[in-house]
């Protein structure tokens, strides 16, 4: 199956869209010292959730297609070590290391100034997290 018409792939834009939506979000809110615990467990179920979707749909294009009819590809760019180095670093960037930051920020002892630039700083990574999905989904 091609992995452009995979029908994970509405799924995962609209995971991704919340999931980065939503730190942005609490990273505004946070800043102007408004404390939501419902959007930080949201941000929480929804990235792992979208961690979940994002490798069952790795598995998914990972599968030899149906039938042996089609185009043979030189080079399989699914199966190198660049692209699983990158698949790790969008896992670690965009789900991993923010819900681990926000799940953890409660019991943290530090200033809301430095909880505040450390979130603006988690939202600049989950961003570049997406612009390395986005790479990863073009050349798949």
């Amino acid at each position: 199956m091609n992995a452009w018409h995979n029908p994970l792939v509405p799924i995962i834009y609209i995971l991704n869209f919340l999931v980065l939506g939503s730190i942005i979000t609490f990273a505004v809110l946070f800043h102007y010292n408004t404390k939501i615990i419902l959007l930080s467990n949201f941000i929480i179920i929804i990235s792992m959730t979208a961690l979940f979707f994002k490798l069952l749909y790795w598995y998914s294009i990972k599968k030899p297609a149906k039938s042996s009819l089609g185009a043979v590809r030189v080079s399989d760019n699914l199966n190198n070590a660049k692209v699983y180095l990158l698949r790790l670093a969008f896992c670690i960037f965009t789900y991993v290391t923010p819900t681990y930051y926000i799940a953890q920020q409660p019991s943290l002892v530090m200033s809301n100034h430095v909880v505040s630039i450390t979130l603006v700083i988690i939202t600049i990574v989950a961003i570049i997290g997406m612009f390395i999905e986005r790479y990863l989904f073009f050349i798949e």
